[in-house]
């Protein structure tokens, strides 16, 4: 188990280099499953749950071959339909491999899919999306079971999404996209977010024919077969959201690059709001921050372009060294809060009304000082522990804003359950030591 030790109150400054979103990755390496030939993705971070979705893979049959953040991976043969039980369960992002095999296999056996324990995550926008073009679904032993036998359409078939769910509509590309060559499926009311351009964009090199990524409409036509390509995903942005608000909360200069300004505009709004100096050119962003901000914050949650809900307890540290009062509300995930009660430790004043935080800015956040630093070199084993405050990570996101408080309170800051965070984030600690951080991973 990780855990990750920090004394704040330094500045952040410097030049960070941001890598492959790993919420495009999960589905295009799902997407994978669907090609003939063999598929090189660029990029790619060395992140768990990525690592548990190259196992699933090589269970299923393709041959997986990575060099440095180079992954090749052969997808001409597949010998099962049946997802591994251990791995499954333990990332979210299995239930894509749900599409992807229907396609190509015409059916799969698919263990309950794990991931953060961030609240409600039901599957049921996945499975009403496919039964209704066919697929015959049922629940088994903790198992989703479905089959799938394609038929040919003389007409368009028209989807709607209830609710513009990322998973949902990334499935139902991936169970339409290849199949019986011109059916043409027109889904209404899909989520718009860029790692949805991304698996689109991969999809479309690869020989399918997708319109409308990006817009609430999408026109798919199927294609009896995909061949294999080399592709780079977009720059993760939910790990460029965090580093800018890092480097708000604790004051600094950082430029981050390999990055998609558009995708930050509403975080670069609201930062620009309370008097960070933003500057940005086609794949990079600087961040100057000089002095204790002040603003009012009313934040709602909201599928994109909407405000991230994967920044939203990020953002709540940076509310409460806000001066000044602020409310955020979550509206997607009923258990995104769980993180509140750790930052009180540190000196927040967050007050939680149902999905509702209320936050009173405070000036400064302590730790329990300690006379015993911090090692000083990167992720060691070490007998001598300087605990501080202890902090508990229970989610990737919530991990993240557990970090950036610590990188802002005086005093010593533990992180237990770091695991979490490292599902998101390869490099956290070393980019951050790297921007002046006095922040180590420690092995137990």
């Amino acid at each position: 188990m990780l855990q990750i030790q920090i004394t704040g109150g330094n500045r952040l400054n410097g030049c960070i280099r941001l890598s492959g979103a790993k919420n495009s990755l999960l589905p295009i390496m799902t997407a994978t499953l669907m090609v003939h030939g063999t598929v090189c993705l660029h990029d790619v971070p060395k992140l768990s749950d990525l690592t548990q979705m190259l196992h699933i893979l090589a269970d299923l049959g393709c041959t997986v071959n990575i060099q440095g953040d180079t992954v090749k991976i052969d997808v001409n043969e597949l010998n099962t339909h049946i997802i591994n039980r251990q791995a499954a369960p333990k990332i979210r992002g299995s239930i894509f491999v749900m599409g992807a095999l229907l396609s190509r296999l015409g059916k799969v056996e698919l263990p309950f899919p794990g991931g953060c324990a961030i609240g409600s995550r039901p599957i049921d926008i996945h499975l009403t999306l496919l039964r209704q073009i066919g697929v015959k679904c049922h629940c088994q032993h903790n198992c989703i079971i479905a089959t799938y036998q394609p038929r040919h359409h003389h007409k368009p078939v028209i989807l709607t999404l209830d609710f513009p769910s990322v998973g949902a509509t990334e499935n139902i590309i991936q169970a339409t996209a290849l199949g019986i060559d011109g059916n043409i499926y027109i889904v209404h009311g899909v989520a718009k977010e860029p790692e949805v351009v991304d698996l689109c964009n991969f999809l479309n090199q690869c020989g399918a024919r997708i319109q409308g990524a990006g817009t609430d409409t999408l026109i798919i036509k199927s294609v009896s077969q995909l061949h294999g390509t080399t592709y780079t995903p977009i720059p993760d942005r939910i790990n460029t959201g965090s580093y800018l608000i890092a480097v708000a909360v604790t004051g600094g200069d950082v430029t981050l690059t390999n990055v998609i300004p558009t995708h930050q505009i509403n975080l670069i709004n609201k930062l620009k709001a309370i008097g960070a100096k933003i500057t940005t050119t086609n794949d990079t962003i600087r961040i100057i921050v000089n002095h204790r901000l002040s603003h009012h914050f009313n934040v709602h949650t909201a599928p994109y372009p909407g405000f991230p809900t994967d920044l939203q307890s990020q953002f709540c540290v940076l509310a409460a060294l806000t001066k000044g009062r602020s409310t955020i509300t979550e509206n997607l995930f009923e258990n995104r809060f769980r993180y509140v009660a750790e930052l009180s430790k540190l000196g927040t004043k967050i007050t939680l009304n149902r999905n509702q935080a209320l936050i009173k800015g405070v000036s400064t956040l302590s730790a329990t000082p300690t006379s015993i630093l911090c090692p000083c070199s990167y992720r060691i084993p070490t007998t001598q522990k300087c605990l501080g405050t202890t902090l508990i990570a229970q989610d990737l996101r919530g991990g993240v804003a557990l970090v950036i408080a610590a990188l802002a309170a005086q005093g010593t800051t533990t992180i237990i359950n770091a695991d979490y965070i490292y599902r998101g984030h390869q490099d956290i600690v070393k980019d951050l030591r790297q921007l002046g951080a006095n922040i180590v991973a420690i092995d137990q």
